[in-house]
Formats: C-alpha cells, structure tokens, sequence
C-alpha cells in the first residue's frame, strides 16, 4: 500500500517517477585534540594547504557549471571563494589554532558551528537558508584536511530521484543531469542556493520535507508531485498510470504555453498588462528573461549583505549594473535592504529586538543608518547610468519617512553631481505598500511617490494580524479575504485617482486564480516569480476587462472568505480547466 507525503515546500516544480536513492553525502567526523607548541607550524601548513586545495575543488565545480552551459549558477560558488579567501577568516582560524593549541579540524568546525548558531537565531528566512552554504564549506574544508575520498553525486548513473538530509550547492552542482529525475531533502527553503540551482537546472525538487528519510529507503518507487506539493511512496500500478498521464499532460500544456512567450500581454479587448520577474539574486537572470519577463519589478538586494562585512559601493554597483545591463531597455526596479538590524550580525551582533516584524527594520533601519543607505543609494543611481533603474523604498507607514527618504536621495544625487558621476537624473522613486496605514494614506504618499509596488505577503500578514509562518494561525492567512479585497481596491482607486503606477509583487500576483481579480480591480502590473508566468500570460490573453471587472464586482460584494474562495475555484475551473494546475 502507498504512503502519502503532503508537506514540504516546492522549490522547483514538476512531476516525477523513478526509484529512490537515500544520499547522506560525506560524513564529517571531526576529530578533537590538542596539540603541542612543536606542532604549531605544521597544524597551520596544514589548515593552509586544506583552504588551498578547497579552493581548487570549487574552481573545478565552477568549470563544470560552465561545460554545462550553467553560468547564471556562478555566483554562487564566487561566494563560497570569497569566504575561503576572507582575511578576517583565515587570520581568526591561524590564531585560535595558535592560542588554544587545537587541531584545525576542531578549531574550524567550531568556528563554522559559531557563524551557524548566530544565523539560527535570525528571524529571517533567506538569511538562515544560507547556513548549508557555511555547512558545505565546512565539510569540503575538514574532508580535505583528512585528505578523504569524498563521496560525487557525479557517480550516479540509472535514473534515480534524490533523498537526502539537505543537499549542500556543491552537491547539487555535481549532480549527474542525466540520470538525477528530481530530488527531495528534509531541511532547506525555497530561497536556498539548492532550491534556486534547482530551478536553474530544470531539476523538480521539494525541501523542508520533515524526516522524509526515515520513510524512505533506497530503491523504494517514488512520485514526486512537486506541483501539489505531495510524495508517494511505492504508488500502486493505477498511481503510476494517472500520475504518467498527468505529467505527460503537464509537459504538453507547459510546452504549448510556452509558445506565447514571444506574443504581447494584453487581453482581448487589446488591454496591454505589465509581467515583471521578482528575481532574488542575478544567477536568475536568464530564466526570468526566457519566461518572457518585460523587467524585473522586484530586485531583492539583500542577497549582498550576507557576507561577514558590509557590502561596499563598489560590490553593489557591479552586481545591479549586471543586471540592468541585462534587461536593458526594460525596467529593474530595486528595493532598498528590506531587513533590519537584528539581521546584520557582524554589524550589529549585540541587536536584538522582542518582536522584529514589528520593529527597527526596512526603511527604518536604512533612515537609523545612513551610511549604509546612503552607500546602497549611491550604488543604485550609479548602475541607473547603464539602464531603466526605479528605486524603491520597502514598508513605508509615515509621510514623514517617505519624505526623510527622499531627501537622503536626492542629497545623494546632489553628492554625485558634484563629483561628475553618471545617473539617471531623472530616475523614478517610490514605495512598496506592505502595512495597512500606507494604504489608508496611499492619497497623501502618492503626492511624494512616482509608483506603488503593493507587498501582498506582507500587507495580508499585517493587516489581519497573522503570522503566516506560525502553524497555529497560519489557516487564517487568506488573500481573499474581504478586507485584504477591500484594501487592493482601495490602492488601486487611488493610484487611478492621482495617476500613480501601481504593481503587485507578492505571491498572489504570480498565481493564476487570482490574475481575473486583479485585472478587474485595476491591476495592470504584475511582477511574479517565473513558476506561473506562462500560465498568467494565457489566462490575460483570454479574457476582457469588462468581465474581470464583472467578477471582481462579484468578489467585493460577498462577505465570508470560505464562499469567495469557493466563487474563484469554480471560475477557474469553468474557464480554465486545461491550464490551472
């Protein structure tokens, strides 16, 4: 009999069948002894020669990448060098092998658990997916000081879908494309270097599946739905038969929709909408674009202040111009750092705040910390000399912050002057909409915001008081709700009133069973991750404003959430049972 798992996240969707393989990948065992002054040399040739030879194992990875025509991955495995190559790393290592008279494995190991104990704590769910990129350093680290034959998912050769505790970046890089169908771990999130290789690669894939190793052994038959987000276990020969259809159902529509890639984003009734990509970091770059991506409506910078230090002016302006070079003359617009100060460990190590939803985060950190803005600002309108930039500042709730932000700006624009520096002088600035007094004051801040860029996640979080993490409440987070309706069309009134541009970043404009709504209630701006694009784009191509607007109308007038979700479940299935998956 098949056993059903249904919880996870999917990182990467699709639909597989194939037989199990349970990796653990290397085992570490971490030897701890004290050494003697004599040996004190020879232990820090040692730990020398182990960062030497990591190095040149991740330089070999990196070709692989790019024999594999896979460089938008690079990145990743940049950032693993620069930590090998970090001063501040290697001279803290070299002195506490020194002062403690600790061999090196220990010493390391103790310092990676530090680094991961400090990112466990931080109420941040992209910054904690970066511990397995410490952990996979730390292994490729000790291994080599043991000099011990590391285990390669390279080594696969039948089709095989991965199991593993959680799959570190260079694991999956290694991965045999041919023979791996998909993989599952137990850990990890849909922001994690893996998860975002794994899109990359074209590899369906699931993570944070809890203990999916203690229910699965190798060679035990596998369906892996990563688009319900389900895994069954030794499915019945009917399983196998429906789920084949299916898939191969899957891969038809998905190869007919992506023949729409190249045609315009309008209705029927010749309405031209908007599809921006929500991109994390650049190695997603060329995905976004091949979905057909007009720009990129979100650019989440955070992915530059991971690291130890703080990113310089010349670090960021690097990695925006690469991309607004890229999408050029399309628009990029960039968020300011959307995390707070609790965040920035090395920075601030001793911050710690009760309730950080609710504190000193966002723009207020930025305006507490302006050296820092004003650097990330600097940054911005200089890589605006190379493209169409639009800034953007996140969860703003006062006029008076708007206003402080924009002063910060444009004195940073004036600074630039100054110096003879090339910028867009002319660039756009505006606010993302994430807390309800932004919208029941969205009339005011559009006297002082070129656009509005709503942050559904956050917005529906604040405004009915949910944690949408929290497993207790989480059934209560519901976009549909009336009042989160209410409130879209509130911004959305507003912004047509004073003739502010208005898109959506957050989830629901990425998902198909909302996009009639949306249409009706004055969206034409969308900015998604690729996942649905191609689904969105189809569904815009079907219909007329007038009957969204009939439907939103529909939507707005009923009360209970239960029978508003039942209303657009029965839509999309009536119109759109070939495409909605």
């Amino acid at each position: 009999m098949s056993k059903i798992i249904q919880k996870g996240i999917i990182a990467s969707p699709g639909i597989k069948i194939g037989k199990a393989v349970v990796y653990y990948g290397d085992e570490v065992k971490v030897p701890k002894y004290l050494i003697s002054e004599s040996q004190l040399e020879t232990e820090i040739q040692r730990f020398e020669d182990a960062i030497d030879r990591t190095k040149q194992e991740i330089l070999e990875i990196q070709q692989k990448i790019s024999d594999d025509n896979l460089n938008d991955i690079a990145d990743i495995f940049s950032t693993h060098l620069m930590a090998l190559e970090d001063p501040l790393f290697i001279d803290k290592a070299r002195k506490r092998i020194r002062r403690e008279l600790k061999n090196a494995e220990w010493v390391i190991n103790d310092i990676s658990i530090d680094l991961i104990n400090t990112l466990t704590k931080i109420d941040d769910e992209y910054l904690r997916e970066r511990i397995i990129d410490i952990s996979d350093i730390n292994k490729r680290i000790i291994g080599n000081l043991q000099k011990r034959k590391k285990v390669s998912m390279s080594d696969i050769n039948e089709d095989a879908i991965i199991i593993a505790p959680d799959l570190t970046p260079s694991e999956t890089a290694l991965l045999n494309r041919k023979y791996v169908l998909a993989f599952v771990t137990a850990h990890g999130g849909k922001t994690s270097h893996t998860a975002i290789m794994a899109r990359s690669m074209d590899i369906p894939a699931m993570v944070g599946v809890d203990e999916v190793t203690s229910h699965v052994k190798t060679g035990d038959m596998l369906i892996v739905d990563a688009i319900h987000g389900k895994i069954i276990i030794n499915p019945s020969p009917e399983e196998i038969d429906e789920y084949s259809r299916y898939r191969d159902d899957i891969i038809e529509i998905e190869n007919e929709l992506a023949k729409i890639t190249s045609l315009p984003s309008q209705t029927i009734d010749n309405i031209e909408i908007f599809l921006y990509g929500n991109l994390e970091m650049p190695l997603e770059m060329d995905i976004i674009k091949s979905h057909g991506a007009q720009g990129i409506g979100l650019f989440r910078s955070e992915f530059l202040f991971l690291d130890k230090g703080l990113p310089d002016e010349e670090t960021q302006y690097e990695q925006y111009r690469k991309v607004v070079e890229y999408f050029s003359p399309h628009p990029v617009t960039i968020r300011t750092l959307d995390y707070g100060g609790d965040k920035l460990s090395d920075f601030m190590k001793n911050y710690r705040e009760l309730n950080p939803f609710l504190g000193c985060r966002s723009i207020r950190f930025s305006l507490k910390h302006t050296d820092i803005f004003r650097t990330q600002l600097r940054a911005i309108l200089r890589s605006s000399a190379h493209g169409n930039v639009k800034i953007m500042y996140p969860m703003i709730s006062t006029l008076d912050e708007l206003l402080r932000a924009n002063e910060i700006t444009r004195d940073v624009m004036r600074e630039l002057d100054s110096q003879g520096t090339d910028y867009d002088k002319n660039i756009e600035m505006g606010i993302m909409i994430e807390v309800p007094s932004a919208v029941i004051t969205a009339d005011i801040f559009a006297e002082h915001s070129d656009f509005f860029s709503i942050g559904t996640n956050d917005l529906v979080q604040y405004l009915l008081a949910v944690d949408r993490v929290n497993e207790n409440v989480a059934d209560l987070y519901n976009p549909l709700n009336i009042a989160v309706l209410r409130y879209l069309k509130t911004i959305a009134s507003v912004s047509s009133a004073t003739g502010t541009p208005v898109s959506i970043c957050g989830e629901i404009a990425g998902d198909p069973k909302y996009t009639m709504l949306l249409l009706g209630l004055g969206y034409r701006e969308l900015s998604m991750s690729t996942k649905n694009m191609y689904q969105v784009k189809r569904i815009i191509r079907s219909v007329t404003i007038g009957e969204c607007e009939d439907f939103s109308r529909t939507l707005l007038a009923m009360k209970k959430t239960d029978e508003i979700e039942l209303t657009v479940d029965e839509m999309m299935k009536q119109k759109f049972p070939d495409i909605i998956i």
